[in-house]
């Protein structure tokens, strides 16, 4: 039976459609919110609107993969429901999130956060080269599909997405995992203004300014490997750089950085070292 604490679960889900645009498959895969790790999965085939057949009909009904249900859209979004509220979900993810959210109106009232805005972004996805082509957001202007991406992650040529429901929420959780991001950062990829009810908590901090004392060693490179200038990358907040340094004695103290989304925080270390890495 799965812990009824809230935020310990998310969904992960991927729709696939017929020719009238109409949900014929629903994979729904919770997951564990600090491992990432998939607890329970469910493949849904929704009828009659899969005997209407469309582009990815032939990873409908995959050899040697379990149907849990194939029923009508009311009966399979109610056991969609039902598997959420029994692990307590209030947080959905899904990569190019709009898509499933608006085929899927019966769960507007989850929160729904997009994969794609994290993982497509050179200031949220560390594994984008940087002489990608991007706009002046940070997102790539081409290449990032879920196939791309996971090719980026694992470093291999060799995946192909099977475009069959199930296994493509498991390869957008998988996304997730390799990221390497806690859910927090995924507060700016939200898009339905459900935050306070989702999973993820607030990942801004209040905003504070530390002033350098006259000692300060702005521009001394310690063991550490922290200076002013030199670019960061932090698992919650992504790319940023860092502005100001304060020292106790020879320790840094604390860090002022510029992040690229979440503009000037002030990270107290070495608490926060755990989650930065230089670049």
């Amino acid at each position: 039976m799965p812990n009824a604490n809230k935020d310990k679960y998310f969904a992960v889900i991927d729709t696939e459609t017929n020719w009238d645009d109409k949900v014929m498959s629903i994979g729904l895969v919770i997951a564990d919110a600090e491992t990432f790790f998939p607890v329970d999965t469910k493949y849904y085939i929704i009828t009659p609107e899969c005997i209407r057949g469309g582009m990815f009909s032939f990873c409908l009904e995959v050899q040697g993969q379990k149907v849990d249900l194939k029923k009508t859209r009311k009966t399979v979004i109610e056991d969609v429901i039902k598997t959420l509220t029994t692990y307590n979900v209030d947080s959905v993810f899904a990569y190019n999130a709009q898509f499933d959210y608006k085929h899927l109106p019966e769960l507007n009232n989850y929160a729904w956060f997009d994969i794609m805005r994290i993982a497509a972004n050179i200031t949220t996805n560390k594994f984008i080269p940087r002489n990608a082509e991007c706009y002046s957001t940070g997102r790539l202007k081409r290449g990032y599909s879920v196939e791309a991406i996971l090719q980026m992650l694992t470093k291999s040529k060799k995946y192909s997405e099977t475009h069959n429901a199930l296994y493509d929420a498991l390869d957008e959780l998988k996304i997730i995992k390799l990221l390497g991001h806690r859910l927090e950062m995924y507060n700016s990829a939200n898009i339905n203004d459900k935050i306070s009810k989702g999973q993820p908590k607030p990942a801004r901090r209040p905003r504070e300014i530390y002033k350098l004392p006259n000692d300060a060693k702005n521009s001394e490179i310690l063991n550490e490997g922290y200076a002013v200038g030199v670019t960061i990358y932090h698992k919650a907040f992504g790319r940023g750089e860092i502005k100001e340094i304060i020292y106790d004695g020879d320790t840094i103290k604390k860090v002022l950085i510029d992040f690229y989304i979440y503009g000037m925080i002030t990270l107290d270390m070495p608490k926060e070292d755990r989650y930065i890495e230089r670049l």
